[in-house]
């Protein structure tokens, strides 16, 4: 009798241990696999990239080179797996450099969480050239690059005017944009007062990712510097699992006209 009670406990133990060990080992791979951690880019780390960086295009930017940085509020979610929340840091930045046509703007926010444009700047004015983007949750990184079709985004003497019609695309989706000059304001960057001019974009994914985006943008008429951007997304992917939702709502407010180098 003694001995079946112990071997009941002891098959009991056994099965426990068993149990225990594959609940650890479920729990360690969906943490090692499934986490979401993200880390904030620093400013220390935009200048060192600026200072490092010897893929620089020859020519002259009409704006400013250097790190510019900005105070940040917003976030962007995903309801993929579990879901998941990326609260944007204090401050993140814009790095200004040269191109072969104008310009290129690189905004960083968090190490994963990037997005870049690309702009033709001559006497019929701004053209977006290109947007890169790049996102990651649980450990995966989306990049995403579209090209546009030309069209001035910023029109010379920023006159406002009608709406432009432009279309970026991607291999699965085409981002049908409306740009326009809305006017022009006088936004203070820290004990100056900065003559700026107002460009909106709107936006309609379709294909492979759908959904409306809204960007507002400042530009510092004189440099040509971002003095405050504002953007909302809210856009919705397909996947083997089901639809994905995506959204992000953003303002950026540039904390000083001289850049860091």
């Amino acid at each position: 009798m003694s001995r079946g009670v112990g071997r009941s406990r002891r098959r009991f133990v056994a099965l426990a241990s068993v149990a225990g060990a594959l609940l650890v080992a479920g729990l360690a791979t969906w943490y090692f696999v499934f986490r979401d951690v993200v880390e904030p880019t620093t400013v220390g780390e935009a200048v060192m990239s600026f200072r490092q960086s010897t893929t620089e295009a020859p020519g002259r930017s009409p704006v400013p080179v250097g790190v510019y940085v900005y105070a940040t509020s917003g976030f962007e979610r995903t309801s993929a797996l579990t879901g998941a929340t990326h609260r944007y840091p204090p401050r993140s930045t814009i790095t200004v450099t040269r191109d072969s046509c104008g310009v290129r703007m690189r905004w960083d926010v968090l190490h994963g969480r990037s997005t870049t444009w690309t702009f033709c700047i001559d006497r019929a004015g701004w053209i977006m050239a290109t947007q890169d983007e790049r996102h990651t949750f649980f450990g995966v990184t989306e990049a995403t690059s579209y090209r546009c079709s030309s069209a001035p985004f910023r029109t010379p003497g920023d006159a406002p005017g009608k709406r432009v019609a432009v279309v970026c695309r991607t291999q699965d989706t085409a981002e049908h944009e409306l740009q326009w000059v809305v006017g022009h304001a006088v936004l203070r960057v820290g004990n100056a007062r900065v003559d700026t001019v107002h460009v909106r974009q709107t936006t309609t994914l379709s294909g492979g990712s759908r959904g409306p985006s809204a960007y507002d943008i400042w530009l510092a008429r004189r440099s040509g510097v971002p003095v405050r951007i504002a953007m909302v997304s809210h856009t919705t992917n397909a996947s083997p699992v089901g639809d994905v939702r995506y959204d992000e709502v953003v303002t950026l407010r540039l904390l000083s006209l001289t850049p860091r180098r």
